[in-house]
């Protein structure tokens, strides 16, 4: 036998084969995404919710955490009278409990407070702290 015959038998042996695209694996790591929104356009903010879902429908609730992080024109998609897309916001966070931080810099420039906002909103402070703050703690950061 020669040694490409021996490679095939260890691999055999101790079940060493190619990688399979079968999915993650049970027990995996939890990965960590903040996703990056500064866009007004009602398709762009409904592709952003899809990426999160589809995320979410690929990984599983269980190994995945997603934060959207919204500020300037993309503050809209968490104003109570401006959003079209409240409803998939609030499912979303039913379903999977993504985390929403809109800008406190762009909420004082647009003059809002907090009562003007979607109650999934669950914190405001400047946007680009919080992009900072978790990609130092090596949260992915991903904007479509």
């Amino acid at each position: 036998m020669g040694f490409v015959g021996l490679v095939l038998l260890a691999c055999l042996i101790f079940s060493v084969g190619p990688a399979t695209a079968g999915g993650p694996e049970v027990g995996s790591k939890v990965h960590r995404v903040v996703m990056h929104l500064n866009s007004g356009e009602e398709k762009v903010q409904k592709g952003m919710l899809n990426n999160i879902k589809n995320l979410y429908e690929a990984m599983g609730a269980e190994r995945l955490n997603v934060e959207l992080v919204v500020h300037g024109a993309g503050l809209s998609l968490f104003i109570k009278q401006d959003t079209k897309l409240a409803e998939e916001l609030e499912r979303l966070k039913a379903s999977y409990g993504v985390s929403y931080t809109a800008c406190s810099n762009t909420m004082k420039t647009q003059g809002l407070t907090r009562a003007d906002l979607i109650d999934q909103v669950d914190r405001t402070m400047p946007a680009m702290v919080r992009l900072m703050e978790l990609q130092e703690q090596g949260w992915a950061y991903i904007k479509p």
